[in-house]
């Protein structure tokens, strides 16, 4: 599930991503746009067409990044669900020892954070705005 809000250029790159990190697993990846001027939901949309693992939600005069987060999650039967920035700046390539985590450990919830030993901020990817 991936909150939206003038994120078009980083759809593509973000599915990119996506693609790689999860492949061999059955996925879908659920844009909730807040109605973003640039078209954001528009492209995604058009990407949807050629891409079955797309699917949006584009909210009209409503904004906010939890409400955004709880639309998306009630708008799925998945078992699992994550949710990321389309900003780039989120490691996907982690996705999977994640959904591993919640399997093997019979948990709720797993949280990815930099602030913990071990972790890092890294090298941030850079920022693509519209």
């Amino acid at each position: 599930m991936v909150p939206t809000f003038k994120e078009r250029p980083n759809i593509e790159p973000l599915l990119t991503c996506l693609a790689a990190a999860l492949r061999g697993i059955d996925y879908e990846v659920i844009f909730v746009d807040d109605d973003s001027p640039d078209g954001t939901a528009t492209h995604a949309r058009m990407v949807s067409l050629s891409n079955p693992h797309v699917r949006v939600i584009q909210r009209i005069n409503r904004r906010g990044l939890a409400s955004a987060c709880i639309e998306g999650m009630m708008a799925t039967a998945a078992p699992y669900i994550a949710v990321m920035d389309a900003d780039l700046q989120h490691d996907e390539s982690i996705l999977c020892q994640m959904l591993e985590k919640l399997k093997d450990g019979n948990l709720d919830l797993v949280v990815a954070t930099r602030n913990i030993e071990g972790g890092s901020m890294g090298d941030f990817r850079p920022h693509v705005y519209g």
